[in-house]
Parts: structure tokens; sequence; C-alpha cells
């Protein structure tokens, strides 16, 4: 018997299949992070093989010998190789040419240089109105009045 859709269906002797399988549960007992990184929006656990910092020295690197190609996987592996060399090189060119025009500079640069010596100007008006009024200052008198 199908409820009707504005039927309220009564769901309290629904059985629900619990997942009970140890083989998971025993993966993730083997695998124990290598530490544990606690966030305001959460823990991230990194484990050994995430990231590791050795280098592999076993990585052995696929170079192409261009003498064994035929003509168009030759064209191919030359142009790529060229326009590799060419990317670095506008790259280094467009790093220069930044550093050159100022560009890297932050943006308000100048106006951080332009507190920082009237600051300096301050201080040192400060500093020189302290030497002037040296021994010059009013102190209070604790005299009681007669009246």
């Amino acid at each position: 018997m199908e409820p009707k859709k504005d039927e309220p269906t009564d769901l309290s002797e629904v059985i629900l299949n619990e997942n009970t399988d140890t083989n998971t549960e025993d993966r993730k007992s083997l695998k124990r992070p290598k530490r544990v990184l606690h966030f305001s929006d959460g823990d991230l656990e990194e484990y050994s093989d995430d990231e590791t910092d050795t280098p592999d020295t076993n990585k052995v690197t696929n170079q192409i010998d261009p003498k064994t190609l035929n003509w168009l996987p030759w064209a191919w592996y030359r142009t790529t190789c060229i326009s590799s060399k060419l990317l670095d090189g506008c790259d280094y060119v467009g790093e220069w040419l930044a550093s050159f025009f100022g560009i890297t500079a932050p943006k308000y640069q100048f106006e951080i240089n332009e507190f920082y010596r009237l600051q300096a100007l301050e201080n040192e008006m400060q500093h020189k109105q302290d030497l002037e009024m040296a021994g010059w200052t009013e102190h209070k008198n604790n005299f009681v009045n007669n009246v």
C-alpha cells in the first residue's frame, strides 16, 4: 500500500542497513597519519605517502633521441623544445622589465614612505622642543591657600 502524496508516513519501523565491513576498518587503522593539522574549519590529516620530502633518486627521465624519430614526431618534438625555451625566455624578460619599471613594488609604497618621513620629522620636532623646554616645565604647588 503506497501512501498518497499528502499523507504522513510512519518511518519508525524502517531498518537501516549498516555497513560493517571490517576490511575498511582494518585499512583505516593500519594507515596512521604522519601529522594532524588543526584549522578553524576542520582537521587535516597528512599521511606519510601524501607528500614526501625526500627526492626520488630512482626517477628515470624519458629522453627521446630525435635522430630515431620520423619527420612528423621530430617536428613536434623540436616545436615543443623551442616553445618551452621561448616561454622561459619571455618569463625571464618579463620579470626583468617588471623589476626595471618598478611594477613589483607595493602599490602604495609612496604613502608608506611619506608616513615614515612625517613620523620621523614629528619625533625630531618633539625632541627639539623637549630640549628647549628642559627645566621650564610647570610644577603643581601643593600650597594650601588660607583665605
